[in-house]
């Protein structure tokens, strides 16, 4: 006879790993059932085999969370890492020898904590199958430890495999930013300086009812690259202020040097709004694991700015009819652009 109710109780020692990459902050148990983790078969005062209950002591959470505290090492300084008990349960079953079978389960999750939560890393699942007589204790506490010891040495491995190429556990973003372009030009211009709009680049034939002389239609955009070198997430970014040929309409009469500078300056307004998407971008203190989110929401800001400004050229300018406003935003746009007139 032994005492099933009796709570499990995780003895002090170490299960020998050592972690370099991170450290466990807090155990939270998981389970969708919170009943006692053991059943386990006793024999009653009448000499029948009957199931019984027990846990372990607080719970499954704060027994391992007690435990790993005390016996696995917790530097504070690498990557805090979350635990979670998914399961954990003993089960046995009575044998037509009259022994009893048993089979203690443990699956873990792994992830990091994050402020929306928990984003998750790795799930391991182990297991102990084992024989007793039915006079004798089950040793539930050692084959605990058993399971822990391999839930843990799994993931310690698998940190430290992954610890400087996951991007999940990159610990910092840098950004380089360039301006994109096109060794040989085909229908898209890419804004250089050097290269000022044509009149033969307005090949459009689809707006030929536009009130107006000429019109462009540019654009911005961005290719995004990530790599992750040593724990760190490189970024490069090639900016695009562009304009496709097929969006450059002009009238067959009309095309001389000042309505071409007043499309010219269409263009050279999304360079300016693309310089400063990347100003933003550039000096932005941010994350790993936010800065794609920031990325786009600068990027959705950039095309609301790009339109704002494009809108307010047109209508002050009346599209350029109005030559000393024209002047004017000439002006401003070189002055914007970081050249001297």
């Amino acid at each position: 006879m032994f005492d099933s109710s009796a709570q499990i109780v995780l003895g002090n020692i170490p299960p020998g790993v050592k972690p370099t990459e991170f450290y466990i902050s807090q155990v939270h148990d998981k389970r969708t059932n919170k009943e006692p983790i053991a059943k386990l078969l006793v024999t009653s005062h009448t000499n029948k085999m009957i199931s019984q209950q027990t846990d372990l002591q607080g719970g499954p959470a704060t027994a391992i969370n007690r435990y790993l505290n005390r016996n696995l090492p917790k530097n504070q300084s690498l990557t805090a890492v979350t635990m979670g008990i998914e399961d954990l349960h003993v089960r046995e079953t009575a044998l037509s020898n009259g022994n009893i079978s048993g089979k203690v389960t443990l699956k873990a999750s792994f992830g990091l904590p994050k402020n929306y939560g928990v984003a998750p890393l790795v799930t391991t699942q182990y297991a102990v199958n084992y024989v007793r007589s039915p006079t004798l204790s089950p040793q539930i506490e050692g084959y605990l430890r058993t399971l822990l010891k391999s839930s843990l040495t799994y993931f310690n491995n698998w940190m430290n495999e992954n610890a400087d190429t996951d991007p999940r556990l990159a610990k910092s973003v840098k950004f380089t930013l360039s301006d994109y372009s096109e060794k040989t030009e085909g229908d898209t211009i890419y804004y250089s300086p050097k290269r000022k709009l044509r009149w033969d680049d307005f090949q459009s034939r689809n707006i030929s009812s536009n009130k107006y002389q000429a019109l462009v239609m540019p654009g911005i955009g961005y290719i995004q690259d990530a790599k992750i070198i040593n724990g760190v997430v490189h970024v490069h970014i090639a900016v695009k202020a562009y304009l496709p040929k097929s969006a450059a309409w002009s009238r067959s009469t009309g095309r001389d040097a000042y309505t071409l500078n007043h499309e010219q300056r269409h263009f050279d307004i999304v360079k300016i709004i693309a310089e400063q998407f990347k100003e933003k971008v550039k000096n932005a203190d941010l994350q790993p694991d936010t800065y794609d989110a920031f990325l786009n929401m600068q990027y959705l800001d950039t095309m609301r700015d790009a339109h704002a400004m494009q809108k307010a050229y047109d209508k002050e300018t009346s599209h350029g009819l109005n030559r000393v406003a024209q002047a004017s935003w000439d002006e401003k746009i070189d002055k914007l652009l970081g050249l001297t007139r």
